[in-house]
């Protein structure tokens, strides 16, 4: 996967978030002044800090003022340490960022904080984003049910390769719905997704933006798949955090 220049990276650190999932390193950077909050940003499958489509989200946030916490979420091959990558469920990635989130709360108690991610990472932002300051979704996966849809339909080979690649993940997909979480999210909610975008269709992200009551902001980026890149995302990142006063 194509990466950006790791300009955000170049000033970061890295700090470990405890918990019952074990230790997950968090990768932190601040803006130039003095925060007006910490955004976290959740990676999906097989994602990781420096993938274009985070970067990038964690540069809009930096350039707005943003603290940017993106946590290494585990089993994902992006990731060599962060353990098997056939081992990923939803509900453990959900856990997981489950628990950054509640370290970043005791890390800067009092401070406000965004929740932001992309595919699975959106995924768990629409139940950990009760209480943020809004939630900002890429790509995002609305549940287990659609994105099997998905697979199903673009073929039989694409549902044996998630069968394979990620048997516990594919096992426990029927029950995971992210509906339920996004119909009493109160924060603001913009979404974001690629036109082309097969592991998640422009329905099933509309589906998502339309299970909230607060959504802001919605834009399909004409050209882009499932992990977007580029100046029109670039923009489109800046109008999101613009619409939920970011």
């Amino acid at each position: 996967m194509a990466q950006v220049a790791k300009s955000w990276l170049d000033g970061a650190r890295r700090e470990i978030a405890e918990g019952g999932e074990g230790p997950i390193p968090v990768v932190l950077a601040d803006p130039a002044q003095v925060p007006r909050g910490t955004a976290l940003i959740l990676h999906g499958r097989n994602g990781a800090p420096d993938q274009v489509q985070i970067s990038m989200i964690a540069e809009a946030y930096l350039a707005r003022g943003w603290r940017v916490a993106v946590p290494e979420l585990p089993h994902s091959i992006a990731l060599p340490a962060s353990g098997p990558p056939e081992r990923l469920t939803m509900a453990g990635h959900r856990a997981a960022a489950g628990q950054v989130r509640d370290w970043a709360l005791a890390r800067w108690q009092g401070a406000v904080l965004a929740v932001a991610g992309q595919s699975l990472g959106a995924f768990a932002a629409a139940h950990l984003g009760a209480g943020a300051h809004h939630v900002l979704a890429v790509s995002p996966v609305i549940s287990g049910r659609t994105l099997l849809a998905a697979r199903v339909a673009m073929g039989p080979p694409a549902v044996e390769a998630l069968e394979r690649e990620v048997p516990d993940l594919r096992a426990g997909m029927e029950a995971e719905d992210a509906a339920p979480a996004l119909a009493s999210l109160g924060p603001p909610l913009a979404v974001i997704a690629g036109a082309l975008d097969g592991i998640v269709p422009l329905a099933h992200a509309r589906a998502y933006f339309d299970a909230a009551p607060n959504s802001r902001f919605f834009a399909a980026i004409p050209g882009q798949h499932h992990c977007p890149e580029g100046p029109d995302y670039a923009t489109m990142l800046t109008a999101a955090l613009v619409a939920v006063e970011a």
